[in-house]
């Protein structure tokens, strides 16, 4: 980080990160600080390829894919951030506010209000623009965790233009920013688009998720695989070409895939069979 006085408003500091340039201030206006983020959106091109494979170590509930029935707990996150993406979110070691739809984000002192605005050129996987509307429809219809204590505190949702929406709170909302920005929490924050989930409902948009995360689903196995395909509109560089995950409960036979190369990634493992994966 490298820190530079502005003014009297605060200070601006920036770091790389994704290959784009982010800027965090404290603004002062009329008395009031705002905190404000800020993040160049010139992408970075990277042209993904090759393929890889996590063994999972339960089976696969199809509702892990709709962030609308997050339950609260650390599994779905580990789905939704495949398909779907937030305004904000925990990314690496930024806890929630790291800007990933959104490309500027104010939060005031008071915790009153807050205001986002979209990154230009973003679309779900069917082609479609992620917009404003899509945001609102997103928070309003949100019924997973967290969800009564999100309605229950914001007044009105405005859109002011085709890029900004606002959030005005009945009160002091302080932990509005973690709550939208934390995956393993709640899922207000990632954004579906309105129109075709209001048309194929909830089981069918779990048969068939659209999102605007980095990986679009090209083939569900019902409980036991999922294979993703890389996005190529997504605002962010993307790796790997091809993400599959299969659900293999058993922890001996996740370890056998990765010594036979059938997986590159597994989770779960118990401790008698660490001596075997040391000799691997």
């Amino acid at each position: 980080w490298s820190y530079h006085r502005t003014d009297a408003a605060g200070y601006v500091s920036s770091v790389s990160d994704q290959g784009k340039s982010t800027q965090v201030c404290l603004v002062s206006s009329r008395g009031q600080l705002s905190l404000v983020t800020v993040i160049d959106s010139t992408p970075a091109l990277v042209a993904p390829a090759g393929k890889m494979t996590l063994a999972w170590h339960t089976n696969i509930a199809p509702r892990w894919l709709d962030r609308g029935q997050h339950d609260g707990s650390a599994t779905p996150d580990n789905f939704i951030n495949v398909v779907h993406d937030a305004l904000i979110k925990n990314y690496k070691k930024e806890l929630y506010d790291h800007l990933a739809l959104a490309e500027h984000f104010e939060f005031p002192e008071d915790a009153r209000s807050a205001m986002f605005r979209l990154r230009p050129d973003l679309y779900f996987h069917d082609g479609s623009p992620v917009t404003p509307e899509d945001v609102k429809w997103s928070y309003e219809n949100y019924r997973g965790a967290w969800a009564q204590v999100l309605h229950d505190r914001t007044d009105p949702i405005t859109i002011p233009d085709k890029r900004t929406i606002g959030f005005e709170f009945k009160g002091p909302f302080l932990d509005f920013p973690r709550l939208m920005g934390t995956a393993n929490v709640c899922g207000a924050a990632w954004v579906v688009p309105a129109k075709y989930y209001e048309k194929v409902g909830k089981d069918g948009f779990v048969a068939k998720p659209i999102g605007a995360g980095p990986y679009k689903l090209v083939n569900q196995e019902p409980g036991t695989r999922l294979d993703f395909e890389a996005f190529e509109d997504y605002y962010a560089p993307v790796h790997v070409k091809e993400f599959t995950i299969l659900s293999v409960p058993d922890a001996a036979t996740r370890v056998a895939m990765v010594e036979r190369g059938e997986a590159d990634i597994v989770y779960g493992l118990s401790g008698e069979l660490v001596p075997r994966i040391k000799r691997s």
